[in-house]
């Protein structure tokens, strides 16, 4: 899954409602154009996705995922991107019966695996997104009936912060982190795999001199864990950064505290000693204070973990 690094961004909380119309185009799981409206004529079952926690400048999604299925069988898949009429309206013409519905809301811009909803796979090429999804049982009968779905994320965050300035040399950060999953189980809301996630942002020149921050998405396996987080930063030929001295510029960090619905945040001085000068070597104490970890409760709270 595409999973997007939001860089200085803040996401407060607040309930959010999603606005819908009835005369949107929607785009199969194939990606391809339907000549289907949102609402299918004689649609007898209404979905409206509805979703708490998200943030004052818009959604954090871009697409949703609705998939129905029966004894176990996809039945019906419709994929919506943002900016279209009828974003998180669909209706569907079904057979009276028991159905379920999966909703997922993400920003990747390649859809995820969708026939399992026990094991649903995003790629990772451009990193993970922040993802909400929800699995409920509906009764379909012949008589229309409309049914909000309520989505809850599914991710964890952390959110990696420097307190010193980015220098010009530094082209590329690589943020290799294993504990969490790329992989989730939306029936439980849990990550199913032990993933090992390896995302890279390209660090333009614009930043140079400025502090960083980036955040990184992944599912927990189990309600609360921990990451092991490597951080490069990578030159213009893509090998590590050297300071002065001859270290490389990477660390690794162990223990980061993970929970569904969480921030944790990981800030710190990265390219100096806090003082100006140059610190990252073997000599380099993983006890100290220079990065903190603190858990941030903008979502459920935030938690604060410091390097």
């Amino acid at each position: 899954m595409k999973h997007r690094l939001k860089m200085m961004m803040v996401w407060p909380m607040l309930m959010l409602s999603v606005l819908v119309s009835c005369e949107k185009m929607v785009v199969d799981e194939d990606g391809g154009a339907s000549a289907k409206p949102a609402v299918e004529a004689g649609a007898n079952l209404i979905l409206r996705v509805v979703a708490d926690g998200t943030r004052t400048d818009g959604l954090p999604w871009t697409t949703l995922n609705i998939v129905v299925y029966q004894t176990g069988q996809k039945v019906k898949a419709v994929t919506q991107h943002s900016g279209d009429e009828g974003f998180g309206e669909v209706g569907m013409k079904l057979d009276a019966g028991t159905y379920q519905v999966m909703v997922l809301a993400h920003s990747s811009a390649a859809n995820p695996t969708l026939s399992d909803p026990t094991n649903v796979k995003f790629t990772n090429a451009d990193g993970f997104s922040d993802t909400f999804g929800a699995y409920r049982t509906v009764e379909v009968t012949e008589t229309p009936g409309t049914h909000e779905i309520r989505v809850e994320r599914l991710t964890a965050m952390v959110r990696f912060k420097t307190k010193d300035v980015k220098p010009a040399e530094a082209k590329q950060a690589r943020f290799y982190y294993v504990g969490g999953s790329g992989a989730i189980n939306v029936t439980t809301g849990l990550g199913v795999d032990k993933s090992k996630q390896n995302v890279f942002v390209d660090l333009p020149d614009a930043l140079t001199g400025k502090t960083l921050q980036f955040d990184l998405y992944t599912f927990p396996r189990e309600e609360e864990g921990t990451l092991e987080l490597t951080v490069n930063m990578l030159d213009a030929a893509g090998g590590l950064l050297k300071y002065p001295g001859g270290d490389e510029g990477s660390r690794t960090f162990s223990n980061i505290p993970i929970k569904r619905n969480r921030i944790t945040e990981c800030s710190g001085y990265f390219f100096t000693d806090g003082t100006g000068g140059i610190d990252i070597g073997d000599d380099y104490d993983e006890t100290d204070e220079s990065f903190v970890i603190i858990v941030n409760t903008d979502w459920d709270g935030t938690v604060p973990y410091d390097f």
